[in-house]
């Protein structure tokens, strides 16, 4: 056998190897404990959530402005909205203004949808 063929042999069972532990690598991460109730299971947690993924791309004066905030579960979605800041609007009017809405998954705690607005 020559010195060329060996190294390639030796080349395709490190790769062999390496391919090998890779894939049981994905495996176990795709096999991952989650939670009988999902990573989000309440309201409470659901607006936690909210508004650690929301104040750093609105800021944390607009967000806490937009307090209280309120989760409803859609099916297996926290959909979480704002409330519209206002203060003694004329009569008739409707507050000025818009409120952040996201969504994200009960199970996974995956942000699925993040909109403000205006």
């Amino acid at each position: 056998m020559g010195k060329l063929t060996r190294r390639f042999l030796l080349c395709s069972v490190v790769l062999a190897a390496m391919l090998q532990t890779a894939s049981e690598g994905a495996e176990k991460m795709a096999t991952g404990y989650v939670p009988p109730h999902g990573f989000v299971p309440t309201e409470q947690t659901a607006i936690a959530v909210a508004e650690a993924v929301l104040i750093p791309v609105y800021g944390k004066d607009q967000i806490e402005s937009e307090r209280p905030f309120k989760a409803v579960l859609n099916g297996n979605v926290w959909v979480v909205t704002g409330s519209v800041p206002c203060h003694n609007p004329p009569a008739g009017a409707e507050c000025p203004g818009g409120a952040a809405e996201i969504r994200i998954s009960k199970r996974t705690g995956q942000v699925l949808f993040m909109t403000h607005y205006e």
